[in-house]
C-alpha cells in the first residue's frame, strides 16, 4: 500500500477525498496546517484543526498538526500587505498553496514517509508525457485550477486530487454515505485571515497601514472628489465611490505616487493587452517565443484566446484576442491550453 498524506482542513471536500483514497487501498493519514492563531485573527476558534483530529480519531487514521504561523505571517499575509501598499489586489490563496500548501507542509508530509500528497481541490491530475498536469475539474462550477497555476512540476508529481471527477452536491452525497460530520457544513467564502471581509480593518491593525485621504480624479485629471483611502478600491469597482457624474463611473486605475484613484467609464475597462510579472509553467517550458493559449484573468472570468509574449525575465505581454474587462494589477492571468492548466503570472 502506498502512503499518502491528505491535507485535511476540517471542512467536508478533504474529508471524502480522506475516505476516497482509503476506500482504493491507500495508507492514509491526515495532516493539518495551522496558519495563525489570536495574535493575527482575534477571537479565531481552531475549530477546523479540532474537526479535522476528531475526523481522523474516528477513523483511526494518524493525524499531523503542523504549526505554520511564522511562515504564513511572513510569506502570505506579508505578500497581501505588500500588494495593497503597492496599489495591487492580492490573492493570497495563490501564495499560501505555493509555499504552505504544497510547500511547506507538502515537504513535512514527504519528510515523513508520504509517496503521495492529496487536497480536497476540484481538479484532475494526469500523466502527460515525461510531465504531471493538472487539468480543470468535470464541474466547471467548482474548479479550483486557477489558484493552482504557480504550482511547480516537482509539487504536482506526487500530487492526487480524489474529487475532480465529482460535483459538490456528489461530494457531499458520499460525505453523507460516508457518515462524516461536517458533510453539510458550508463553504468559507472569505479569505480565511479575514473572516469578516474587512481588509481595513485588518490592515490598518496588522499593517499599521493608515488610510490617507486624497483626490478622485479622471484620466485628464480632473477632480471629481475625495477618496477615502486607496486599500478601499479595486480595479473595476463600481459601488461605494460617493460619486455623483452625469453617467457610471468605475475604478480605472490608482497613482499611488500622487494618492489618487482614477475613475473612468466601463468601456474604460476592456483592454487587449497587459503584462505579467512572475510568470510560471508546470506543464512545458517557459515560452521561449510567441505562444498561443487560453488565459483567464479573474477566478470565474470567460477564458478567452491570447498570444503570449515574453517580454522580459519572468514577464509576459498578454495580448488577448477579444478584450478583457478589469485587468486587476495583483491578480492573476492563469493560462490553459484547453482543459490543461499551462500556468500563470501576475497581473502588473
Amino acid at each position: 500500500m502506498k502512503k499518502c498524506f491528505v491535507a485535511v482542513s476540517g471542512g467536508v471536500d478533504s474529508a471524502t477525498a480522506l475516505l476516497l483514497l482509503r476506500e482504493k487501498g491507500f495508507d492514509v493519514e491526515g495532516v493539518t496546517m495551522i496558519n495563525f492563531g489570536e495574535e493575527l485573527v482575534p477571537n479565531c476558534s481552531p475549530s477546523e484543526a479540532n474537526d479535522a483530529k476528531k475526523l481522523c480519531d474516528s477513523l483511526s487514521v494518524p493525524h499531523h498538526t503542523v504549526d505554520l504561523k511564522d511562515e504564513f505571517r511572513k510569506t502570505v499575509v506579508g505578500d497581501f500587505i505588500s500588494a495593497y501598499a503597492n496599489g495591487e489586489t492580492p490573492n493570497p490563496c495563490v501564495v499560501c498553496n505555493r509555499y504552505l500548501k504544497f510547500g511547506a507542509l507538502y515537504d513535512y508530509a514527504i519528510d515523513h514517509g508520504a509517496e503521495e500528497y492529496a487536497t480536497g481541490h476540484y481538479v484532475r491530475v494526469k500523466q502527460c508525457g515525461d510531465r504531471r498536469v493538472i487539468t480543470r475539474a468535470a464541474d466547471e462550477e467548482k474548479d479550483q485550477s486557477y489558484v493552482l497555476w504557480s504550482l511547480t512540476q516537482d509539487q504536482i508529481k506526487n500530487f492526487i486530487a480524489p474529487l475532480g471527477e465529482f460535483s459538490k452536491k456528489e461530494v457531499r452525497e458520499l460525505a453523507e454515505q460516508y457518515g462524516i460530520p461536517v458533510a453539510h457544513k458550508s463553504d468559507s467564502q472569505d479569505i480565511c485571515f479575514i473572516p469578516n471581509g474587512d481588509y481595513r480593518e485588518f490592515l490598518n491593525r496588522v499593517a499599521d497601514f493608515k488610510d490617507v485621504l486624497g483626490d478622485f480624479v479622471l484620466a485628464d485629471g480632473t477632480v471629481l472628489g475625495r477618496h477615502s483611502g486607496q486599500s478601499h478600491y479595486t480595479v473595476g469597482q463600481r459601488k461605494g465611490l460617493g460619486i455623483a457624474y452625469k453617467e457610471p463611473l468605475y475604478v480605472i486605475g490608482r497613482d499611488m505616487k500622487k494618492n489618487t484613484v482614477i475613475l473612468g467609464r466601463n468601456d474604460d475597462l476592456f483592454t487587449t493587452s497587459f503584462t505579467v510579472r512572475n510568470a510560471s509553467f508546470s506543464a512545458l517550458d517557459f515560452p521561449s517565443g510567441d505562444f498561443e493559449c487560453q488565459v483567464r484573468i479573474r477566478y470565474r472570468a470567460p477564458f478567452v484566446s491570447a498570444r503570449l509574449v515574453p517580454v522580459g525575465e519572468g514577464r509576459l505581454l498578454v495580448e488577448t484576442k477579444e478584450p478583457v474587462r478589469a485587468a486587476t494589477p495583483g491578480q492573476s492571468a492563469v493560462f490553459y491550453d484547453g482543459e490543461t492548466l499551462l500556468g500563470g503570472g501576475i497581473i502588473e
